[in-house]
């Protein structure tokens, strides 16, 4: 059976349209890739391209190395991109929702979250839901404009791997992941919170 035939209206594509939306502001607008990416805090060689999403954009477009797919061509394209070898990663941008891939999450390995600007919160949201309410237990990677200040703080919504501009050192980037030695509130990585831990003790 087509994993298609399994979802939902809302979690599918509208294939009566005759082209996808243009990319927003709140997505990749080119292509990207750096040399190196922090992996469950390790810096190790990067081996992914993320595609940027166009109106014409097909599977037979996508180049024959490791990639990450927009959203919209997963949808559209499911079959088509499982049948191609290597790792399955998915984007998902701020402006759209992990609910559409809810019912093909087991055949994806990573989740793209590409972070345009780094003031936009809605990434962690979906770091968040993606640990929690929908059980993803595959790599969840943060892209873009990310920074030293966000890295403890995406851990604990459940981002495992990260790709920083060239202005951020990976080694001084590394510190990131040992800054805080307390947390204050329950998040996805199930930390116990300070609080808890006092009434623990008393």
């Amino acid at each position: 059976m087509s994993v298609e035939k399994n979802l939902s209206p809302k979690n599918v594509a509208d294939r009566s349209k005759k082209s996808r939306p243009k990319a927003t502001p709140s997505r990749i607008q080119q292509n990207m890739a750096s040399a190196k990416a922090i992996v469950d805090q390790k810096i190790v060689d990067n081996f992914i391209v993320h595609i940027a999403e166009t109106e014409e954009l097909k599977v037979t477009d996508l180049p024959a190395t490791q990639v990450s797919v927009p959203l919209n061509l997963w949808l559209e394209e499911i079959d088509a991109i499982k049948s191609r070898e290597g790792l399955i990663a998915v984007q998902i941008g701020v402006d759209e929702h992990p609910e559409d891939i809810a019912e093909t999450l087991s055949d994806i390995d990573i989740i793209v979250l590409p972070f345009v600007n780094h003031v936009d919160g809605q990434a962690y949201s979906h770091a968040y839901k993606l640990r929690t309410r929908l059980g993803f237990k595959g790599q969840i990677r943060a892209i873009g404009d990310v920074k030293f200040d966000q890295l403890g703080f995406l851990t604990r919504v459940g981002c495992n791997a990260f790709e920083l501009p060239d202005t951020e050192d990976l080694q001084t980037a590394l510190r990131a992941f040992g800054e805080f030695s307390e947390v204050y509130q329950p998040s996805a990585d199930g930390a116990k919170n300070i609080f808890s831990r006092r009434r623990a003790i008393h």
